[in-house]
């Protein structure tokens, strides 16, 4: 086992930790484990989460701030109401 150093979160707006993984890669594991649990099949769900989490995380860390929710929002998966974030078709931004 290589000893590789875990980033500590330095900014306040850096996401939540919970032992030493990051709250948005333990996420799908903990909710795919639930379901799971509920039909009988935690090994396999299990499995999924942590390919899901490797997938998110390798997504996270090759790209730059923000480009999973902005590839969401292009894709129609929008998860807030925001006025901030434009629609990615418009080819003109006229300000109010």
């Amino acid at each position: 086992m290589s000893a590789t150093p875990i980033q500590i979160p330095t900014h306040q707006d850096d996401p939540q930790w919970i032992i030493i993984w990051p709250i948005d890669e333990l996420l799908p594991i903990a909710i795919l484990s639930g379901v799971g649990l509920l039909f009988e099949q935690l090994t396999i769900c299990f499995l999924i989460g942590i390919g899901i989490a490797k997938a998110y995380k390798y997504a996270k860390s090759s790209r730059h701030n923000g480009f999973v929710l902005h590839w969401l929002y292009a894709h129609g998966l929008a998860l807030s109401r925001s006025k901030t974030m434009q629609n990615t078709y418009f080819r003109k931004f006229i300000p109010r």
